[in-house]
């Protein structure tokens, strides 16, 4: 069983993100690159952090202006690849999978 990145909606994380008590994984998406438990714990000032969505709003967002390259393309499907990044139109339907885009 595989999980979904709520970063960039890939279908291939070994556990989920965040368990039952919302407690981070600390697992990194082999295609966003992001780790849940680290990148999103972004402090805004003493003692005052980023809110989780927040935080994976404005990585999301970085991520897909650099165009969308796979952290670890070895484990990703060769099919929906071009030149290390993820093909625009399989990452529309990526994100579907985080109801970024609605399924037709």
């Amino acid at each position: 069983m595989t999980y979904i990145c709520p970063i960039c909606g890939f279908d291939g994380l070994d556990e989920p993100a965040y368990n039952e008590f919302h407690d981070p994984s600390f697992e990194i998406c082999l295609c966003c690159q992001f780790q849940f438990g680290d990148d999103d714990d972004v402090e805004l000032e003493n003692g005052l952090f980023m809110k989780r969505e927040e935080t994976h709003a404005m990585y999301r967002q970085a991520w897909i202006a650099k165009g969308a390259p796979i952290f670890m393309p070895k484990y990703y499907p060769q099919q929906f690849q071009s030149n290390g990044a993820v093909m625009k139109e399989h990452l529309i339907e990526q994100l579907k999978n985080i109801r970024l885009f609605k399924a037709k």
